[in-house]
């Protein structure tokens, strides 16, 4: 019966979508599927990088990252600096600065439905983003930022204290007045007159679910400033969508240039292969295939003439989140908040065997969080390599000792016999993960540790009603998944300070999911944000990844390289390191095209990133 629904899938697959140049469309794969896409742009009902991907498509940012890392105007006139003026700085108390950034959007914006973009839209993005119940992904961004609005184009964005970071990502973002405005002023009312702060964050999560879920897309409620806009989401299946009549930067001869671009989702990545193998997918996204699978005979010896297979080195970093709130039960029971535990499963993991037996190796080991590519990377941190005798070791000086079964067991303080049985989080349908995840759970078996594998869907994992509620157990183990280290990410080091941790005492805003607290990793953190010279940062970064080495917030596994098959004759579908911040294609959705079209070649992958099979 699986096998048979395997074929029906796959035979559906496959008539859904052999368009391509022929009505001058493109199907993406992808295996994941996000939980809300184009309205939540604060990462308040859920942060997932498919959905970050897609909105290159919907959503235009005031600059734009190019990808050569570098910014570029999008919605505004040009990018403030100090030698055009729009950029200032001011000394404030305690050797801090104050940023004053200038900023003119242009004349010829629009949202999707033909209304003008103006400084009304920054306004609604300004405050919904700096509510002070606002259960927003980066709390830390928005306790800074404030904005002064001079007319329907002009207008101020002030940052104090001023972070490095802050110069290398777009100082704000918009959300359309005109749509929005009258049912934020409703549950702003109702948030405020609500003491319950659980219910203030339902509240809120409702209101931008109401403009980003399916039910929203298909029912018309919301527009956008992108190049392209939806037109139907079927959950499970697919989203649609088509060119935005209003988006100002249009290629000459737009017509030669795709004109509907449709995301399918095909969370079994065996079925995708199946897919991209019959032509049923003309590229994949930055979450796709498994590595493996792209350098499999069977697709690169089919691939010549058909479709090129690319490797593009990305700042992303698979870990394992670890839950150390020790009000948690299970927590600890297994003493997840003492760092030798932390230690010994890592010590249990034999790394360097999983990437050669998974990835051939082409995927370094990871002993901290910063990219080797990133100008902050330090590679003189501790390691903790192979080596199970250790991790007895650390296990037996925390009381744990073999039961009858071989796993361990320890008696608590009040007199219960607890095995060691870990949850296992990760995201159902990822087959490598899925392999990784039993690589992992067998190490740990040698050494005494058992695992309960509890995986779901991208789509609930990451919605923050489940990533972010760890300290109400909604996760009490490792989940494992991978960050997206961008430049003003690693810049900015908020990932894991000790004021980003989501609890029901902020609304559960923050990533710093797994509840991990340095004051001196916060400390140099503070001192870092500050420094707006690279040489004098240096240091400081470099003190920081010694301290989460150390510490282990969470378990480094390996950097990525994202493995990108594209069919032969798309053109301007690339990526690179630190395209749009994060490493997704494309550079510029309105430029992706069929040459068999007359679509222009602007960008070459083969500049960014190394070809395996054309």
């Amino acid at each position: 019966m699986a096998r048979l629904a395997l074929v029906m899938v796959t035979l559906a697959l496959l008539g859904l979508a052999l368009a391509g140049p022929a009505d001058n469309s493109l199907v993406i794969g992808t295996s994941q599927e996000p939980p809300v896409i184009g309205g939540d742009p604060h990462g308040v009902v859920a942060t997932a990088a498919i959905a970050s991907e897609i909105e290159l498509y919907l959503v235009s940012g005031l600059y734009r990252m190019d990808i050569n890392g570098q910014l570029q105007p999008n919605l505004v006139t040009e990018v403030a600096t100090v030698e055009n003026g729009r950029l200032r700085f001011f000394e404030v108390a305690d050797g801090q600065q104050r940023l004053e950034i200038d900023l003119t959007l242009r004349d010829d914006i629009r949202w999707s439905d033909g209304v003008p973009i103006t400084t009304e839209d920054v306004r609604l993005w300004y405050e919904t983003g700096t509510h002070p119940d606002m259960p927003v992904a980066s709390p830390d961004f928005y306790r800074r930022l404030s904005i002064e609005f001079h007319d329907a184009r002009n207008f101020t964005v002030i940052m104090e204290p001023a972070q490095s970071s802050d110069l290398l990502g777009s100082p704000a973002g918009t959300l359309p007045a005109h749509v929005m405005r009258t049912a934020w002023e409703e549950a702003r009312a109702t948030a405020d007159a609500t003491p319950d702060p659980v219910r203030k964050t339902e509240i809120f999560r409702a209101f931008f679910a109401r403009f980003s879920s399916a039910e929203a897309i298909n029912q018309r409620r919301m527009v956008y400033s992108g190049a392209f806009v939806p037109t139907r989401w079927a959950p499970g299946s697919s989203i649609e969508m088509v060119r935005n009549p209003h988006f100002h930067l249009h290629p000459e001869n737009q017509q030669n240039y795709v004109q509907r671009v449709t995301y399918r989702f095909i969370t079994d990545t065996t079925a995708l292969f199946i897919a991209i193998m019959g032509g049923g997918i003309d590229a994949t996204s930055s979450v796709a295939l498994t590595f493996d699978q792209a350098l499999s005979p069977q697709l690169t010896a089919r691939a010549p003439g058909r479709f090129d297979i690319w490797f593009v080195a990305n700042p992303v970093w698979e870990q394992l989140a670890i839950n150390q709130f020790s009000q948690v039960q299970q927590v600890s029971d297994l003493r997840l908040y003492d760092v030798r535990t932390r230690q010994a499963l890592l010590h249990a993991v034999d790394r360097q065997a999983l990437t050669d037996a998974l990835f051939e190796g082409l995927q370094p080991v990871a002993h901290t969080n910063v990219p080797p590519a990133h100008p902050f990377f330090n590679p003189d941190v501790v390691q903790y390599n192979f080596d199970p005798e250790r991790a007895a070791e650390l296990l037996a000086e925390l009381g744990w000792t073999p039961g009858p079964d071989g796993i361990l067991q320890r008696t608590t303080e009040d007199g219960r016999t607890v095995r060691f049985e870990i949850e296992f989080v990760t995201t159902a349908g990822n087959a490598v993960r899925e392999r990784q995840q039993l690589f992992i759970a067998e190490d740990w078996r040698r050494v005494g540790i058992a695992t309960r594998i509890n995986n779901a869907p991208a789509g609930t994992v990451f919605a923050s009603a489940y990533i972010n509620r760890a300290s109400e157990g909604s996760w009490t183990g490792v989940f494992m998944h991978a960050w997206v280290s961008s430049p003003a990410a690693i810049a900015n080091a908020a990932l894991y300070i000790c004021t980003a941790i989501p609890t029901a005492d902020n609304a559960f805003a923050g990533q710093n999911t797994g509840g991990w607290c340095n004051p001196e990793y916060d400390a140099a953190r503070n001192q870092a944000i500050r420094e707006f010279d690279l040489e004098a940062a240096r240091p400081l970064y470099w003190r920081m990844q010694e301290l989460f080495a150390e510490g282990l917030p969470a378990l480094p596994l390996i950097f990525r390289s994202t493995p990108l098959v594209t069919r032969v004759g798309l053109v301007n579908f690339v990526s690179n390191t630190f395209n749009n911040g994060f490493g997704y294609p494309p550079p510029e959705p309105w430029l992706v095209g069929w040459a068999a079209r007359g679509a222009v070649q602007v960008y070459d992958q083969a500049d960014f990133a190394t070809r395996l099979v054309r």
